[in-house]
């Protein structure tokens, strides 16, 4: 059920990923770009350029990390950072052994295929499959902050001093830097102020998490902004918050998490349940037997309200009495409020908790689709409905599996990916299942923006940074 987190966070945090971790990193493909198509380099050689060229970046920035660890404190480690360290020597490193194919990174193109959809995106760099600079590419300004690596690129080591002095290419200096100044601009674009385009999805975002950072004390970004902007009454009355049409969207997003979180905890728990070979009879009665001897319709009106008197969300999905419970149990409560916000949200905050897709609104396993189960289950036993959604569960698995099967030419045998495994209505299972939320993609988020110097972090609490003018 992750897929309909993920899909909607895609439209509303365009140009960052869950492997977009540092700023520089899109200013520097960018730089590269651009030197390769000045030089007229062959694939090959572009590809060698641009390893040597996030080798050296990622060789400043870990002897810096090491040594000013404050200045990184609201960033991601440099790309390559164990492998550079481990590789280092007393007097520094070696360029050409790093940048070699598949030693720091394993991609032909190093780190850049993790960028490249989001740089493609932005338009820093071009669609081809050799790299090539955008139309908003600002080569001047990049090469300002950067372009002291095309000094470095053909050196073969690079001894601690030399490090040392050219320290402003650490990752950390962008938030001050020429090639910073032009990112910020380019991810807040202060000119779009509708999400009507990307940019203004973006901006509005932005925004958003910036103005909440003003509002209450953050520390974690997903957690902190979530619980904030989906539950505060502060949320709902701000004049900013309120003025960004985005904000409910995202409210919604932010409830739907709860019953992703607890599909995947269920099946989690499930599927780690299955100790060798196990009838599906018993793993159904596996979740079964730890519910209470009740109808559904009573273990639904036990659950915790969802609105306030005033129609607002309240943190049921955070009611001490779930807290306590076991896990699978708890998981299913926190679906049951699912399915309840799902007929009590409206406008914007219901687009973002369903989609604005017809079929993902009665998708199997989603929210809309669960409340008609529950309806119809409404006074039957609940041991009962937890089989039934147990077997629901492994059948969609399977289903699932099979669809994503290939066949391996090499072997001549048909891969189906999957943990789970049904013969014979008998489930085992190769390897453990993990739990664990969607990424709502605000931790890569907010470091990106804390290395182009529109965010900042101290003493563990996110302020808004030198260039948060452009946003806040």
């Amino acid at each position: 059920m992750e897929r309909f987190t993920m899909n909607v966070v895609d439209r509303l945090v365009p140009g960052v990923t869950t492997v977009t971790l540092n700023a520089r990193y899109y200013a520097l493909h960018g730089l590269i770009s651009a030197e390769a198509q000045r030089r007229g380099l062959a694939r090959g050689a572009a590809q060698s350029l641009l390893r040597r060229a996030e080798v050296v970046v990622g060789a400043v920035s870990a002897r810096h990390y090491r040594g000013a660890g404050s200045a990184h404190e609201a960033l991601s480690r440099p790309h390559g950072y164990d492998e550079i360290l481990r590789r280092a020597s007393d007097g520094g490193v070696d360029v050409a052994e790093l940048a070699a194919p598949g030693v720091y990174a394993k991609p032909n193109w190093g780190f850049w295929p993790a960028y490249r959809g989001s740089e493609v995106l932005l338009r820093i760099v071009t669609r081809a499959d050799d790299i090539g600079p955008g139309d908003q590419m600002d080569t001047g300004a990049v090469a300002q902050g950067l372009g002291e690596v095309l000094d470095l690129v053909s050196r073969r080591t690079l001894d601690d001093a030399t490090l040392d002095a050219y320290e402003s290419l650490c990752v950390c200096h962008s938030a001050t830097s020429a090639d910073g100044a032009w990112l910020a601009r380019l991810f807040a674009v202060p000119e779009a102020e509708t999400p009507a385009t990307r940019a203004g999805v973006r901006r509005q975002t932005l925004r958003m998490i910036a103005r909440v950072i003003q509002l209450t004390e953050v520390r974690r970004v997903t957690r902190d902004v979530s619980r904030f902007l989906a539950f505060e009454s502060e949320a709902m009355s701000d004049p900013v918050l309120s003025a960004l049409e985005l904000s409910d969207e995202w409210r919604g997003l932010i409830l739907r998490n709860y019953s992703v979180t607890a599909w995947r905890s269920l099946w989690a728990w499930l599927v780690n349940g299955i100790q060798g070979i196990t009838p599906r009879a018993e793993l159904a009665a596996h979740l079964a037997d730890l519910l209470p001897d009740s109808t559904v319709g009573a273990f639904r009106d036990g659950l915790p309200p969802t609105m306030d008197s005033a129609g607002q969300p309240v943190p049921a999905e955070h009611d001490r009495g779930l807290m306590g419970l076991n896990i699978p149990v708890r998981d299913l409560s926190v679906l049951a409020l699912g399915a309840r916000r799902g007929r009590e949200l409206v406008g914007r905050q219901l687009h973002g908790f369903e989609g604005h897709v017809a079929q993902d609104r009665y998708e199997e396993l989603a929210p809309r689709w669960l409340a008609d189960q529950l309806d119809r289950w409404h006074d039957r036993p609940l041991r009962d409905f937890a089989r039934w959604l147990t077997d629901t569960m492994v059948d969609r698995s399977q289903r699932l599996a099979l669809a994503k099967a290939r066949l391996d030419p090499r072997k001549g045998v048909l891969k189906i990916p999957t943990r789970v495994h049904l013969r014979d209505d008998l489930l085992f299972r190769d390897s453990d299942e993990t739990a664990g939320s969607a990424s709502l993609r605000w931790d890569q988020l907010a470091g990106i923006l804390a290395g182009m110097g529109l965010l900042a972090r101290t003493d563990g609490v996110w302020e808004i940074g030198v260039r948060g003018d452009l946003i806040a």
